[in-house]
């Protein structure tokens, strides 16, 4: 298993206290056995990570999620969240692969594009369950209690604990890259009283490419502090905003209705991870959703069809919003 795996390690059969090393590698084994393609160790973030995190907050680069203020002190370290933390451990799992999604019409009707993230079932609720798994797993390997899963909650700076465990580095478009992987990966976090074995950073492969920052449509993301501006990108815009969307962000978002990948489409690690990580499944396909069915959807509809989906995140509201938005871009080309 790669980021910082030592090998394949079975259950522990030894009677005595198993060393961090061991638990480490028990973690990894365990973590592969879930299904996820990369797991790493690590402790508190350094200082220097947190303060970023409040300096980037404090600019008002969070826009209207609020909640990042209020959650400003719990982030300050893991102990917060769990007094007798020792561990952080770090999961990727890859987003699935597939045939592309494109309906036989497109071009001839308007189409919103919903971002790869949201695939299928919504990852939360996936991944979860895995974590908490591999949490009791670990509790009864190293004989601690009270060890704590998370998938995107629990006031945890994700991307910056996965770098420090070496499950990637953040990448410019301040997303979580991996060498083999790309950036096609959702993440889950386990806190954790046991010790174990921290893995080491790997190295930062962005180089001088500015290939996200260039492609960005709105200029979001910013050019060399690795983070993005969510007053001006599209993704806060079409999922977490409600009310109105500014009306000089309408052309810029084009046809995408939910998210928005173009930073991804354009990295260059993901194209390689086709060769690696994604060779057997390929790249995660796109959703097309027809503006004009979101558009007459009734809320009893919407609960049906989107029930268990990150989708539903935005609301009904939210979805007709973009929908409207994309069909006049459409309808302007």
């Amino acid at each position: 298993m790669r980021s910082g795996s030592q090998g394949s390690y079975g259950p522990l059969q030894s009677m005595t206290k198993p060393t961090p090393a061991e638990l480490s590698a028990f973690v990894k084994s365990k973590a592969e056995s879930l299904g996820f393609a990369l797991c790493g160790v690590t402790g508190a973030l350094p200082r220097k990570q947190r303060e970023f995190y409040n300096w980037w907050v404090d600019q008002g680069f969070g826009a209207g999620m609020h909640y990042l203020k209020t959650q400003k002190g719990r982030r300050r370290h893991v102990k917060a969240l769990l007094p007798s933390a020792q561990s952080v451990i770090v999961c990727a799992m890859r987003f699935p692969g597939g045939p592309p999604g494109e309906p036989s019409d497109l071009g001839k009707r308007a189409y919103g594009k919903v971002a790869r993230y949201a695939l299928h079932e919504d990852y939360h609720e996936k991944i979860l369950p895995l974590l908490e798994q591999l949490a009791l797993s670990l509790d009864g390997a190293a004989g601690v209690t009270g060890s704590l899963a998370y998938v995107d909650t629990g006031a945890l700076s994700e991307r910056a604990f996965a770098g420090e465990a070496g499950v990637g580095w953040v990448g410019k478009n301040s997303l979580l890259i991996h060498p083999e992987e790309g950036s096609w990966l959702w993440l889950g976090e386990v806190i954790t009283a046991a010790k174990l074995a921290p893995d080491s950073p790997i190295a930062d492969h962005c180089g001088k490419c500015r290939k996200c920052i260039d492609a960005c449509p709105t200029g979001a993301i910013f050019d060399g502090i690795r983070a993005v501006d969510s007053r001006k990108c599209l993704s806060y815009w079409n999922i977490e905003h409600r009310g109105k969307i500014p009306e000089e962000l309408h052309q810029p978002m084009g046809d995408w209705l939910l998210g928005c990948d173009i930073c991804q489409e354009v990295c260059p690690w993901n194209s390689h991870s086709l060769k690696k990580g994604r060779a057997d499944i390929g790249a995660p396909p796109l959703e097309y959703v027809a503006a004009d069915d979101l558009l007459s959807l009734t809320k009893e509809d919407f609960t049906t069809r989107y029930k268990g989906r990150a989708v539903s995140r935005a609301k009904l509201e939210g979805l007709q919003r973009n929908a409207a938005i994309v069909k006049k871009n459409f309808e302007a080309e």
